[in-house]
């Protein structure tokens, strides 16, 4: 394929989102409201996931949830029965944290390989090795009975739960427009959280009932079943499509003059591919893209089509296994990645923090709650993460698309960080009622509003870092949640490590009051990069585009 020139003027992220004037030839959503261009612009083909039916997109986004589903319960559920372990096995309760913090590590690191398989050979096949090596891993677990054999296995789920860290967002934005995917993204975060919290309270029974080893076995076969819907219903959502440049609406007002109501200074896609640019009358011209490419066809993949493990690259498109490999590396020298990392490093910190304390608080006096006790008391922070998801995923779309129409139609990636507006204050507030309240005995039901305060910060913190790298760099965006991920993790492993030698030197109270005020400051840097993020954008332009050509780079 013939390397085309890309505009290195062009701010990354900055698009026409809402046609207040209705005059741009591009594709429009069809119901609701018709003033929003459909961003990625679709082709004419049938099988392009973004011309899919809603009841296939909403199957599509459903087995992504069940995939998120069935990696959590397999992994995440053994919280509640921590001491029931260590009591069972002898491994201290240290060594248990410290494995959970192995595996958390490799959640992230592993999409090093994972990642580049799921770009370039395809989605479901990637999604569909790792289920079946957390279920082997998963089964494993109840037998565990020595530290050695509780990081290796630790490690190994770790690395087969992956694909789910960073391919499901992947997937989620091969289906669905840039106006409705932050609602797909708060439900994936949702299910990310809520479902080891949620998953905690039977888990408690269990343990006491039949035994934590039972815990494993359960999820096991639930997750099996699981995997057979994925095999069956789960569709490929890879899908190639050459860079459109002209999507993006270069506002840089220092480089060329702009249209006084949009600032669009670039031409902008017609729906037939075309371009219509303003400076020449309005006139379509055509896309050079697309006239190399030519038109799509539109076959329609038989059901056996859609179960093969193979098949799902496209003619034309370039492997970029080994690229991707070391590309999240590269991506550092972006801040707006680099900030999201750190940023979701630190929800992951507190949610390993709250994992590792929740039963060593309440099974100590003044509570002296039971294992079937203790997981009760998690539906408290599933609760929080249940509303923090709705806040998420529903009020951060809706304000999105409320500013770009203030701002004459044109949206910035920076407006969903509003939405850190709220956790700068649940997350400290929420840390004093469980640290400060439990070294105080304060009843119960103000721990559990604790719990709820801090969790619920979860899913939006991640909502916002996800869908601002997304938004700001869609070229690289797979690679760019591998850096997220990774930097995620590292952070996350640092925190579950060092808990409980924390906790045990300064005890409860002074530990959630210090991590009570390192989330103000990470929540703090949304409202700096408000303030920047557009700045940064445009400083690191000609260096985006460039890597963008160089190594033929696309939306994925």
């Amino acid at each position: 394929m013939a390397q085309h020139h890309l505009h290195t003027d062009v701010i990354p992220g900055t698009v026409h989102l809402v046609d207040l004037a209705g005059n741009l030839r591009v594709k429009h959503q069809e119901g609701g409201d018709k003033e929003i261009v459909l961003l990625p612009q679709p082709t004419s083909e049938y099988d392009d996931p973004l011309n899919w039916s809603r009841r296939r997109k909403l199957v599509s986004a459903t087995l992504c949830l069940v995939a998120v589903f069935s990696a959590d319960i397999m992994t995440t559920l053994l919280s509640a029965a921590l001491l029931n372990i260590e009591t069972d096995t002898g491994i201290p309760l240290a060594t248990l944290n410290q494995g959970v913090g192995v595996q958390y590590l490799m959640f992230g690191w592993s999409n090093l390989f994972w990642q580049p398989l799921g770009l370039n050979i395809g989605r479901r096949p990637t999604l569909l090795i790792g289920a079946l090596g957390m279920l082997a891993c998963s089964v494993w677990t109840s037998y565990v009975t020595s530290s050695g054999e509780w990081y290796a296995n630790r490690f190994l789920i770790g690395v087969f739960y992956g694909p789910i860290e960073t391919l499901i967002e992947v997937c989620i934005s091969d289906v669905f427009f840039a106006h409705d995917r932050g609602f797909w993204v708060g439900m994936y975060c949702w299910m990310l959280f809520g479902i080891p919290f949620l998953g905690a309270v039977p888990a408690g029974f269990v343990a006491e009932n039949l035994g934590w080893q039972w815990i494993q076995f359960i999820a096991s076969i639930i997750s099996a079943g699981c995997i057979l819907a994925m095999f069956f219903l789960l569709e490929e959502t890879m899908f190639y499509r050459p860079p459109v440049q002209e999507e993006a609406m270069d506002v840089d007002q220092d480089a060329s003059s702009t249209d006084d109501q949009t600032g669009s200074t670039t031409p902008i896609p017609a729906s037939g591919g075309d371009v219509v640019d303003e400076k020449r009358g309005g006139a379509a011209v055509k896309s050079p893209m697309r006239a190399e490419l030519g038109e799509i066809g539109s076959h329609r993949k038989s059901f056996l089509e859609k179960l093969k493990f193979w098949g799902a690259r496209r003619p034309g498109q370039p492997n970029n296994f080994v690229r991707s490999v070391w590309m999240p590396f590269a991506l550092l020298q972006f801040p707006v990645v680099a900030f999201s990392g750190l940023l979701v490093g630190s929800i992951l910190s507190w949610f390993n923090v709250t994992n590792g304390t929740i039963a060593l608080v309440l099974a100590a006096p003044p509570y002296n709650f039971s294992t079937e006790m203790i997981g009760v008391m998690f539906i408290a922070p599933f609760i929080g993460c249940t509303i923090g998801c709705l806040f998420a995923g529903v009020s951060a779309n809706r304000f999105a698309v409320w500013m770009a129409r203030k701002r004459g139609g044109i949206f910035e990636p920076e407006y969903r960080l509003w939405m850190a507006a709220v956790p700068v204050i649940l997350h400290p507030a929420g840390c004093i009622l469980f640290g400060v309240g439990a070294h105080h005995g304060v009843h119960w039901v103000g721990l559990a509003f604790g719990l709820a305060f801090i969790v619920g910060t979860f899913p939006i913190g991640s909502a916002i870092a996800i869908n601002y790298i997304i938004d700001s760099y869609k070229e690289v965006s797979g690679d760019g949640l591998v850096t997220m991920i990774c930097i995620r993790n590292s952070m996350g492993f640092g925190f579950s490590y060092a808990v409980t030698p924390w906790i045990q030197a300064s005890g409860v109270q002074n530990t959630y009051i210090a991590i009570g005020f390192i989330g103000m400051f990470f929540w703090a840097l949304c409202f700096l990069f408000i303030a920047i993020g557009k700045k940064t954008r445009k400083n690191t332009a000609k260096n985006f585009w460039a890597m963008v050509e160089k190594h033929g780079l696309t939306a994925h």
